[in-house]
Order: C-alpha cells, then sequence, then structure tokens
C-alpha cells in the first residue's frame, strides 16, 4: 500500500507520524493539597494515543504535499462533529498495512493546518499544500 486513508480521503503515504514514538499509555493527573502537598495519580490510558501526520521539508523539497482539491475533502470532515469515529489506514513498518480508529485532537490548538507552497490567488485545485493532521485513537 502505497497511501494513507482517512475516512476514504485518499493522502500520500510519506506524511510523517511525527509523535509514532513518543510515549502515551500513562496518564497522569498532578493537583495541589489544600496543605500545599502535590498530589500526583497516574492510570494506564486504553486510547487516546496522538497521531500527528505532516507534511516534511528537506530544503526546497517538500515531501507528501497534498492538492487543494484533497485539502478540501479533508477540512469538509474536520468541521463535521462527529459521534463515532473515522478510519485511518496506514502502511506498516514492513509490510502490510496497520488500521486505526481515530477522532480528531483539538485540544492543542487546530485540528488541521495547511500552508500554500507557493502562494497564488485565486488557490486552484491543483495547486500544493503543507500540511499537519492531529488526530487521537479511541
Amino acid at each position: 500500500m502505497s497511501r494513507i486513508l482517512l475516512a476514504g480521503i485518499v493522502l500520500p503515504a510519506d506524511l510523517q507520524w511525527t509523535d509514532e514514538f513518543t510515549a502515551w499509555r500513562v496518564g497522569q493527573q498532578v493537583k495541589t493539597s489544600l496543605t500545599g502537598a502535590r498530589i500526583v495519580q497516574e492510570s494506564a490510558l486504553q486510547a487516546g494515543r496522538p497521531i500527528t501526520l505532516q507534511t516534511q521539508t528537506e530544503g526546497n523539497t517538500y515531501i507528501a504535499p497534498i492538492t487543494l482539491d484533497v485539502l478540501r475533502q479533508l477540512q469538509a470532515s474536520e468541521e463535521q462533529p462527529r459521534v463515532g469515529s473515522l478510519q485511518l489506514v496506514m502502511p506498516d513498518h514492513n509490510t502490510g498495512e496497520r488500521t486505526f480508529q481515530v477522532r480528531w485532537r483539538r485540544l492543542e490548538g487546530a485540528a488541521l493546518e495547511a500552508v500554500p507552497i507557493n502562494y497564488a490567488v485565486p488557490a486552484l485545485d491543483g495547486d500544493y499544500f503543507s500540511i499537519t493532521l492531529r488526530l487521537m485513537t479511541v
């Protein structure tokens, strides 16, 4: 498989999963008691793994940019409040693919960011954009 599918939207396989190897399985809450002592509670997380997919650059070269028509599809998906999850299918490290049930992650800012690679007005369907998608497993 040489692509990523997010709810049926075809994305380049070369989008980098920037937080793939970041630890996430332990949740933590820290509170201060009335006496000033710190209360730390930790627990295992069953979901909520961050999946941040991003266009990368090497010098003046963009790796895995998307076109305006794909960006519009992503915007339409992100703008909808959802009850259920989206399916994300990505290439696995060696062979095959892996599937995740995800939702847009909005707690840390915008769930979808896009920047035109060559700014021009009006933007056309074939114009390319650098993107950041913020998702989380559910």
